[in-house]
């Protein structure tokens, strides 16, 4: 292994701390901020960090990203349907236990650190433990909750039950348990049966150069207009058609006509939310402006008056923390949400909530800031402060370290699983 020196400063920490071989299935490195950050902290606590992923952005089979020792293969043809499901998953997980087989060989490893979902990975994760290695289960979105979403509640029965038993299957084989929110961690010890002492809370937070000054996009702004703003991804399970029957209530219903709403993003769900506009007859007040990243996408959300979190209420966004949420309130803007308990969790008094999953009411709750400039000031430097004191990366961090220490503990002896309730 060749290491430059001024790359690794570490290298003598990074051999006492241990080896770790992060594997991601749904997006490429460091295309996703939490994985990013997770190896960035990892690294410079001194473990040896090596991710693989599919391709994203960087199509390089192999890349040094910032000491990061990063291995990508093709990303898949995604079909869509049942059969495009179980060929996108049994895909990655071939090519990855390929790729695996290569690094583990080359790098050494102590640790698989799995981003899930899918849990399907736990057939990787069993074999390599039957050589020593400890399994760690980063917790993300709960694959069954995630499923039914992304089939808006009408997915296969039979698809529900075997994700549900391989949520057992990962909380009986691991090691150690990384949840974003703590209605995940309750799930994966009341469903799944991982032992409590087991599971640790990392939450999701937003990126610093979201505090930092930018300038918005002139051209966006409209004498007299509000503008309306979404950031993030558009796949079914987001719901962003929810903000677009907003702004079709707030022109049709409450006869408003002074807003713009901008969305951000890119995803499977886009070319139907796009369509959706023009069915309800207010394209002219909604555009769409792609894939955005770096200091364009922070001009994108500094140029927003109200930033909008649309997705409803559903088992799959009740447990989910939205990093776009806290991004929103890093930049000091005034949020909008579904009130979810982890919508409150995270955004607290700094945010204003619409009741249940209607579409009218988020409406109305959008204008009653629009109207109120100093209400929309006070609840975005509410946000700030609110990400400033408790969600910044920095406090999460400590709490990513502390399981990693517990894992490496010479007399760490992980408890027996209960099975849970979908494994008996």
């Amino acid at each position: 292994m060749n290491r430059q020196p001024q790359t690794h400063p570490k290298s003598e920490q990074v051999r006492a701390r241990g080896r770790v071989l992060m594997l991601v299935e749904n997006c490429s490195y460091p295309d996703d901020m939490r994985v990013l950050m997770e190896c960035r902290s990892l690294h410079d606590a001194g473990y040896q960090m090596t991710v693989i992923c599919p391709t994203g952005r960087s199509r390089r089979a192999y890349e040094n990203v910032e000491g990061v020792h990063v291995y990508r293969y093709p990303k898949p043809w995604e079909p869509g349907g049942f059969l495009g499901y179980i060929w996108e998953f049994g895909y990655s997980l071939v090519m990855t236990f390929l790729v695996s087989l290569y690094v583990v060989f080359r790098r050494g490893c102590d640790v698989l650190h799995v981003r899930t979902p899918p849990d399907i990975y736990v057939f990787l994760a069993g074999f390599y433990k039957l050589f020593g290695k400890k399994y760690v289960v980063d917790l993300h979105d709960l694959p069954p909750e995630m499923y039914q979403a992304q089939n808006d509640g009408s997915g296969s029965r039979i698809v529900h039950a075997v994700l549900l038993w391989f949520e057992s299957l990962t909380c009986r084989t691991a090691d150690l348990f990384i949840a974003s929110s703590e209605s995940q961690r309750r799930m994966q010890i009341e469903r799944g049966g991982a032992p409590p002492d087991r599971c640790h809370i990392v939450r999701n937070s937003p990126h610093e150069r979201f505090l930092e000054p930018i300038e918005p996009i002139e051209s966006l702004r409209e004498p007299g207009k509000i503008i309306l703003g979404y950031m993030g991804m558009i796949g079914v399970q987001d719901r962003v058609d929810m903000l677009v029957r907003a702004c079709q209530c707030l022109k049709n219903e409450l006869g408003r006509d002074d807003f713009r709403a901008v969305i951000v993003g890119d995803g499977p769900a886009l070319d139907e939310l796009k369509r959706l506009a023009v069915e309800l007859g207010i394209e002219q007040r909604v555009s769409f402006a792609g894939f955005q990243r770096g200091d364009d996408l922070l001009r994108h959300v500094a140029s927003f008056d109200i930033c909008v979190t649309p997705d409803p209420s559903n088992a799959y966004n009740d447990t989910c923390s939205m990093v776009k949420t806290m991004e929103y309130m890093a930049m000091a803007k005034p949020v909008v949400a579904f009130d979810l308990r982890e919508n409150r969790i995270t955004a607290g008094d700094a945010g204003f909530y619409a009741k249940g999953n209607d579409a009218i009411d988020l409406a109305r709750q959008i204008a009653v800031l629009m109207d109120d400039a100093e209400l929309r000031a006070r609840l975005g430097q509410a946000g700030r402060q609110r990400v400033v004191n408790t969600l910044l990366w920095s406090r999460q961090q400590r709490s990513l370290l502390t399981a990693y220490e517990k894992i490496f503990a010479p007399d760490y002896v992980p408890q027996p699983a209960a099975m849970g309730e979908h494994a008996r």
